[in-house]
């Protein structure tokens, strides 16, 4: 197994190098220069910062990762308030690495998470990012898409797995558990952000868009999330008429 590791303004200590090397993960350098080309391949990623100087470039770091892998995403930050600790995970992080964090506890973090990934996707989906198109043969039309819990990602036949930020996870989670029933704006908002509505449509339609633009080949004409006029939206996984 190979982690990637991002150091920014602070270094990433060699105790946490030696210690996962030991348990059989390979540390790979990274540098701000280059960690986009190498980081495809990679099972999981490190980011080794000081929050107080490095968010924005954290951030912009998070965004491109989603893009590029699917490999699972750790902040080491030397300290955090809370605010940016949930920006970093909405982002996509999996988690935070604790400023007190020891060498054997940063590997069992490590390699008890991909130990699960490995063991999800042998599971539920064999080795491969995509199905074979004899695989796909008589594929039931509500299979095409399916969520992917260990990895708070979508599996799409044809796309392979996508890798969702948390509230992209969880509205998606939502619409799943009702597929081809409309949800209102309403019901989402509250499920996911846990306030009172207030006809604040922009923030789901905001959730929405970014989502449609991962999972969908047209946003003008998607073909999974469909737009309830006047009402929210529905997963459609209702097989063609």
């Amino acid at each position: 197994m190979n982690t990637g590791v991002i150091d920014l303004s602070e270094d990433f200590d060699a105790l946490y190098s030696e210690e996962l090397k030991k348990n059989n993960i390979h540390v790979v350098p990274l540098t701000i220069e280059n960690y986009e080309q190498k980081a495809i391949g990679l099972d999981a990623i490190i980011v080794r910062e000081n929050s107080l100087k490095d968010t924005a470039k954290t951030c912009n770091i998070l965004i491109k990762l989603r893009e590029r892998t699917n490999a699972l995403v750790w902040v080491f930050p030397t300290s955090s308030q809370k605010l940016v600790r949930t920006i970093y995970l909405e982002l996509g992080a999996v988690g935070i690495i604790p400023e007190d964090c020891e060498a054997n506890e940063l590997q069992l973090i490590i390699s008890n998470n991909l130990e699960k990934k490995k063991k999800g996707n042998d599971k539920v989906f064999g080795n491969e990012n995509t199905l074979s198109s004899s695989e796909c043969e008589g594929y039931e039309y509500s299979k095409k898409l399916q969520l992917v819990p260990r990895n708070h990602s979508v599996r799409i036949v044809g796309k392979g797995e996508i890798p969702l930020t948390r509230l992209e996870y969880k509205i998606m989670d939502i619409l799943y558990k009702n597929m081809n029933n409309a949800v209102s704006y309403e019901e989402l908002y509250e499920a996911i952000w846990g306030k009172e509505f207030n006809n604040q449509n922009y923030r789901v339609a905001n959730l929405i868009f970014h989502l449609r633009g991962k999972i969908e080949r047209s946003s003008v004409n998607p073909e999974y999330i469909r737009t309830v006029r006047s009402k929210g939206y529905m997963l459609d996984l209702a097989p063609p008429i």
